[in-house]
Formats: structure tokens, sequence, C-alpha cells
């Protein structure tokens, strides 16, 4: 019994924080467009590592090992970065984002984002998110409509 509940756990720490930087696997990525300059070397690396498999067994500790860390205390244990933005349903639902179908955020260097919001009905929008020690701010063209603290 008590294994079971072990086991559960374990499985629902593991599972909980799929979605974050995978912050290794980028690593790999990052090694192999860094190595060679030529457009076959890199595909010639990009296969090695494929089959190796270094693609698929860092991707495998990031989505259950490191995403998970990284969910959990706030902090990549790879690349040391920290969620970036943390904006409350509730706060999207005041500012009339109620029917937003998906939403994702690129990282453009450590204090800029950009947060791509696609609505049910087709429209799609994109936010700025400037980062500033502990705080952010999402703007829209320019104007900006919502600061807050990041949970470190």
């Amino acid at each position: 019994m008590t294994r079971k509940a072990l086991a559960c756990l374990l499985l629902a720490a593991t599972l909980s924080g799929c979605m974050g930087h995978n912050g290794l696997t980028r690593k790999v990525m990052k090694f192999n467009l860094t190595t060679t300059e030529n457009r076959w070397g890199r595909e010639g690396l990009f296969v090695g590592l494929f089959i190796i498999p270094a693609y698929e067994l860092s991707y495998i500790a990031d989505v259950l090992v490191l995403n998970s860390i990284e969910f959990w205390s706030g902090k990549n244990p790879i690349n040391g970065k920290s969620p970036l933005v943390d904006i409350p349903r509730s706060q999207l639902d005041k500012l009339g984002l109620s029917d937003v179908e998906v939403t994702q955020i690129e990282r453009l260097d450590e204090h800029r984002a950009n947060m791509y919001v696609r609505f049910k009905n087709g429209d799609h929008v994109t936010f700025d998110v400037l980062r500033d020690e502990d705080t952010y701010t999402v703007s829209y063209a320019g104007v900006e409509f919502f600061k807050g603290n990041l949970k470190l």
C-alpha cells in the first residue's frame, strides 16, 4: 500500500510540470547549432544525435524531471530561468479574454517576451511582456494594462 501511494505521489509530482523551458533539450539543440556553420554538418549532427538518442532522452528528462522541478521550485535547474508570467485567469476574464483558445509565450531575451493569444472566434493578438527584476508588465500597442510580481 505504501509503495502504491508513493508511486502515485511521485507520478503526480513529475507530471505536473511538463510545460516548462525544456532547458536540457535547448542545450542539446544549441550544441547542434553552434558546432558547425555548415548546414549539411548541422543536419548530419542532428541525425546522429537523434539516432544516439540525445534529443529523446533530453526531452524525457525535461518533461519528467527538470520541468517538474521548475514548476515546484520556480526555477529551472539547467538554465536558472524562472517562469516569466503567471497571469491569474480572473485577470484575463476582467480584460475580456474569457474566450481564449490558445496562449503561447515566446521569450525574446531575459527581460522581454511576446504573448500570443488566439481566441475561439479566430481573432488573435500579441501582447508585449517586459520583466524588470521581480515584476513584469503586460502591454498592448504601448499601453500597459497589467503589472504583476513574480513568485520566486
